[in-house]
Formats: structure tokens, C-alpha cells, sequence
């Protein structure tokens, strides 16, 4: 019984740094003013009329634009949720649903006696997917690349039927969903290499169903190529598309970039010292440096890499041959996970990292006190709003449509460039754009802190013709002297 109590207590480090991860993940809903307002409202849409918009829908100012919604299912599903358990209980659900996919990629790889290696790696992950950690439809890609990588790291062919299955729900879920396919063809030919032939009708058949589900979609060829050209029509640049060295101007904070660099050595050093080994770990060590290029491109690819990461390493240090020495390690190693732990919960880390939101089910009101003030004073449109709080109107407002929204993609560019940035920056734009659209009101989130949205709210604040009449220190309202 010593033994076995012995045995199973060494391994203790694994549950202790999945509850980390859940703990991470179980935190306050930080984009209330963003993008679920919007993916609730289209979920309920879908939901309601039995078809995927392929129009804007929600603006005034183009209404019939194009727009390929890529995360249809996954707006279906937060709509869905939120009837069912509330923003709180998805609060919950997606925690769970990082830890699984965490799960997924740190048991890819079958090891034996690696606890205190992985662990140590998997930690690094972890710093690395605290960037991303909100109710967002990305939460789906996480669990269906974790599962991509818990099949192919672990060359398990019994379970490749469900790949194609998976493909066809990311396909509909989120853009990430092309991922699967690029995974696969790297092992595709790494089997190839392994074998020096073509690979078995398994992996062919397989490669081609996941071809093929990427066109169950309902746009059929245009949604399977949308990440080739999702960029072309995207006039507005967003924090989450931006890479960290462009951030670092903007004292963005870092310290997921350093654990993104952390992970870049750790990987690195591993493919360098298993080099003798090299041509069998194509496909793994590729693909850890393919993702790892991704997140230095954008932030919102961080946990692309932080999943592939532990799988990549752990590889490695298995073929080298790496193990647990002593019992000490784990001992010291579950207590330091134990510690962050109870960090986490009691928002000690948080307090030091802004990109941790505080620990626990709050959900913010947001900039809800300004539309019920709209509503109390009966204050009327057309309106003009800024980017970042137009999915929270389109939630919470919808008797008055947005001038804009958070989806560039979904407003031609000229527009934004030309027109939304442009009446901000220079007030003769201005005077002319407002009186073709009837501008009569102005909500403003002013966390914005785009330098054309500081000019435009100094300016209005001295303008007459358009009293300040609400500010509670995140929403602004102003309206136009003859609607007063």
C-alpha cells in the first residue's frame, strides 16, 4: 500500500496543474464591451430564422455588405448556453473546455516517468494561453487542436474517423479551423518519410475527408478559402491582430510574451538536441516552430503555440531519453503548483498580470448604465458609435442600429478609412458625413484609445452644438443641440 501511495503521490503534479489551468480560466467576463454581445444577438438570429446571415445586418450605414460568418455553430452554441446557464455558467463551460483541450495536448504524446518535464513545459503553456482565455467561439478551436494534436502526436489511427468529424464542426466554428488540415498534411508526410513510400489508404482517405469536410460550410468554397483572404477587405487594425513587438509601443503588457519566448528556447533547444533524430520529428518539430511564428505575426495565435508546444518538447525529450530523478522534484513541484493555485483564486496574480482578468463568475455591466440612460431620455438616432462598443449596442440597443461594429471585415474599407477614422480625425469630414447620415447622437465607449478617438472626444467636449449629457467614466453620450 506504501508503495502504491508512493507511486500514484509522484504523479500528483498532473491534476495540480490541470486545476491551474481551469483556475486560469475561471475569470471574469473581460469582453463584455466587445464581441459577445454581437455573437449572442447572431446566435439568437441563426437560431430564430434557421439560416446563416450573409449580410451585415446590423448597420445603418451598410446594411447589405457581405459577411461570411465563419463561427456561425459557435454563436448557435453561446446563444444556446447562455438560455441555458447564463453568461456565469459559460463563464464556467469554457474553462472547462481550456482544460480539456490543455488535457488533450499534454497526454498527445505517451511518456513514461516524465512528470516533472512535462509539467515544467506545461507551465510554460500555460503563460502562454493566459492571452486568450475569454468567452470567445476561439475557445472551440482550442478543443478541436488539442484533439488534432492528441491523435497525431500520438499516431493514433483508430481514432483518424474523427477527424473529418471534427473539421466539419471547426469549419463552423472558427476561422482557426484550417489548422486541422496543415497539421495533418506535416504527418501525412512524415508518415511518408518514416515508411519511404506513400502512406496507407488510411492516412490518404482521411487527408481527403478532411479536404472535403472543410466545404461543409454555407459557403461552401468561399468559407473553406476565407482565412487565405479574410485580410483583404480589413480596413481596421485590432489589438488581437497585432503582433507583441508592435504592442511594446504601446506598453502592451508582456508577460505572456515572455512566456511565448520562454517556450520558443525551451522548443528550440529540444529540436537541437534531439537533431540525430531530426528526420523522424519533421512533422512535430515543424509544426511547433510553425506556431510558433504565428504568434509573433498575432497575439490571438499565442495559444496555437502554447497547445503545440507540450506535445513538441515532450517528444524530444522522450527520444532523448529525459526522466524523472528522485522524489523531491514532484514534492517541490506540487507545491509550487499548489501555491499558484491559490494565487490564482485569491486574484494575487491577477493583481500583477492585467491580461489575467480577476478570478471568479463576475460579468461586468459594461457600458449598460448609457443605454439605459438612452432609453430614460428617450434620445433617438441615427447614432454614431465607435468600433469597440458597437457589438455591445447591437446586443443591448438594438432599436437603434450601429454606425459601425467590431467585425472590420464586415464594412468595406474605404469606409472605415475614408469615412468612421476620417469624420473622427478631421472636423470638416465630419460636418459632411454627419448631415448626410442625420447624425442626432453620439455613444462613445472612451476606453478607446485609438489616437483619432482621443481627438474626436476632445473636440466634441468643446463643441456647442454638441452637449456632453452623460459620462460615467466608460460610456459618453453627446446629442445634437436641435435634438436636445
Amino acid at each position: 500500500m506504501r508503495t502504491v501511495f508512493k507511486k500514484y503521490f509522484l504523479w500528483l503534479p498532473i491534476p495540480l496543474l490541470l486545476v491551474l489551468v481551469t483556475s486560469v480560466g475561471m475569470h471574469l467576463l473581460t469582453s463584455i464591451n466587445q464581441d459577445i454581445g454581437r455573437h449572442l444577438t447572431l446566435g439568437k438570429v441563426i437560431w430564430e430564422t434557421h439560416r446563416v446571415p450573409d449580410r451585415n445586418l446590423f448597420s445603418y450605414t451598410w446594411p447589405d455588405f457581405p459577411f461570411v460568418d465563419h463561427h456561425w455553430l459557435a454563436e448557435v452554441l453561446l446563444y444556446l448556453g447562455d438560455k441555458a446557464v447564463g453568461l456565469k455558467g459559460l463563464i464556467v463551460v469554457k474553462a472547462f473546455l481550456i482544460t480539456i483541450a490543455f488535457g488533450l495536448s499534454f497526454f498527445a504524446v505517451k511518456r513514461r516517468d516524465m512528470v516533472v518535464p512535462a509539467c515544467l513545459v506545461g507551465l510554460v503553456s500555460v503563460g502562454i494561453l493566459m492571452e486568450r482565455t475569454d468567452v470567445r467561439p476561439e475557445v472551440l478551436s482550442f478543443l478541436f487542436w488539442g484533439w488534432y494534436l492528441f491523435v497525431l502526436f500520438g499516431r493514433r489511427e483508430k481514432m483518424f474517423w474523427t477527424l473529418p468529424l471534427i473539421q466539419v464542426l471547426w469549419v463552423n466554428s472558427h476561422i482557426y479551423f484550417f489548422m486541422g488540415p496543415l497539421a495533418f498534411a506535416l504527418f501525412l508526410v512524415q508518415e511518408s518519410l518514416d515508411a519511404k513510400r506513400l502512406p496507407n489508404k488510411r492516412w490518404l482517405l482521411t487527408g481527403a475527408a478532411i479536404v472535403l469536410a472543410n466545404l461543409v460550410n454555407p459557403s461552401f468554397i468561399h468559407g473553406a478559402l476565407y482565412p487565405l483572404f479574410v485580410f483583404r477587405n480589413y480596413g481596421y487594425s485590432i489589438v488581437e491582430n497585432q503582433s507583441p513587438f508592435f504592442l511594446r509601443s504601446f506598453q502592451y503588457p508582456q508577460f505572456t510574451t515572455h512566456a511565448v519566448w520562454a517556450g520558443v528556447v525551451i522548443l528550440a533547444v529540444s529540436i537541437a538536441a534531439n537533431f540525430r533524430n531530426i528526420r523522424h520529428r519533421i512533422a512535430t518539430s515543424t509544426l511547433g516552430l510553425l506556431t510558433a511564428i504565428f504568434a509573433f505575426m498575432m497575439i490571438r495565435n499565442f495559444p496555437l503555440f502554447g497547445l503545440a508546444l507540450i506535445p513538441a518538447v515532450v517528444q524530444n525529450l522522450s527520444d532523448l531519453g529525459i526522466r524523472d530523478r528522485g522524489r523531491a522534484l514532484p514534492v517541490l513541484l506540487s507545491v509550487i503548483l499548489a501555491a499558484l493555485i491559490y494565487s490564482t483564486a485569491t486574484n494575487q496574480i491577477s493583481a500583477r498580470l492585467p491580461t489575467l482578468g480577476r478570478f471568479g463568475l463576475d460579468v461586468p455591466v459594461g457600458s449598460q448604465a448609457g443605454v439605459d440612460f438612452v432609453r430614460a431620455r428617450d434620445l433617438k438616432g441615427p447614432m454614431f458609435n465607435n468600433f469597440d462598443v458597437g457589438s455591445f449596442l447591437i446586443w443591448k440597443l438594438p432599436e437603434e442600429r450601429v454606425f459601425i461594429d467590431g467585425r472590420p471585415e464586415a464594412y468595406p474599407t474605404d469606409f472605415i478609412q475614408n469615412t468612421y477614422i476620417a469624420m473622427q480625425e478631421d472636423p470638416g469630414v465630419w460636418d459632411r458625413e454627419r448631415e448626410r447620415y442625420g447624425i442626432r447622437l453620439i455613444f462613445w465607449d472612451n476606453n478607446d484609445i485609438t489616437p483619432w478617438s482621443q481627438t474626436f472626444v476632445a473636440r466634441m467636449k468643446k463643441d456647442p452644438a454638441w452637449p456632453l449629457v452623460y459620462d460615467d467614466g466608460r460610456t459618453l453620450i453627446f446629442v445634437w443641440r436641435d435634438a436636445q
